[in-house]
């Protein structure tokens, strides 16, 4: 049913995490492993989506900003179900599918492929899915 899309593997750039980091007001010490999911807000997920659809940033940019609104929105979910009824909620799945070209490895991840049943997935694994099985075959290795 999924296919693997490891070899589209991508990763934040450091250009990336600092720029963000100074535009939203961010933490960023060497010592953040996975800094695009540490620095993750519910709370200021508009302020997020703004930025994302400003025409400012750069692809790598986007990149890193999607994988933090990924996590913010997943929180956003796991405090309040209402969320998935948002206009923010709306706005980011658009932007996800509008620029999957650039985003197709983190809707994989987030897929959680590798288990079936999605309540052992995290809140977001469901809606994302979709997307994924929407596109996936556009990015199988030949």
């Amino acid at each position: 049913m999924f296919e693997n899309l490891d070899h589209l593997y991508r990763f934040p750039t450091r250009t990336a995490i600092d720029a963000l980091a100074k535009r939203f007001n961010l933490s960023n010490t060497k010592n953040m492993q996975d800094w695009e999911y540490e620095v993750a807000d519910a709370s200021r997920i508009a302020e997020f989506l703004a930025a994302y659809d400003s025409g400012e940033l750069s692809e790598d940019k986007k990149f890193t900003l999607m994988a933090m609104l990924l996590q913010s929105s997943c929180d956003a979910i796991d405090e309040d179900e209402n969320f998935l009824h948002s206009e923010n909620w709306t706005q980011f799945l658009d932007f996800l599918e509008r620029d999957i070209d650039i985003h197709i490895h983190l809707v994989w991840y987030w897929s959680q492929t590798d288990t079936e049943d999605v309540s052992d997935a995290w809140s977001i694994t469901p809606f994302i899915r979709p997307i994924l099985l929407r596109h996936q075959n556009r990015f199988v290795k030949n």
